[in-house]
């Protein structure tokens, strides 16, 4: 297990502020709840595109590989493609580190 250095102000705020039993208890909901945090950001910016365009990403992702994206080819839709792309890969990701955190914290 890695060996990590906190300093003594950190501590003091982790102490005062974080709910846990111990430091790394205070440490892992400290880093649940920014996951937490980051994956409602993601989610509402997900929510976004589906309101826009009237469907999840996936049926996006089908709309345009048969082509029945009106001006897919524009500068607009484009961005939002990648960009609706990339929030469902960090989507997954954070769920996945949620999840890890979730079995680390049920192993403590």
């Amino acid at each position: 297990m890695p060996v990590v250095t906190v300093s003594e102000k950190l501590v003091r705020v982790l102490e005062a502020f974080a709910p846990g039993k111990d430091l790394e208890a205070k440490l892992a909901n400290v880093t649940r709840e920014g996951l937490e945090f980051q994956l409602g950001r993601c989610n509402e910016a997900l929510s976004g595109f589906e309101v826009k365009y009237g469907m999840t990403f996936t049926e996006f992702v089908e709309a345009w590989q048969a082509d029945e994206i009106p001006r897919r080819r524009s500068h607009e839709v484009e961005r939002d493609f990648m960009e609706w792309e990339a929030r469902h890969l960090e989507q997954t990701d954070l769920r996945g580190a949620v999840r890890e955190l979730g079995r680390f914290e049920s192993e403590s």
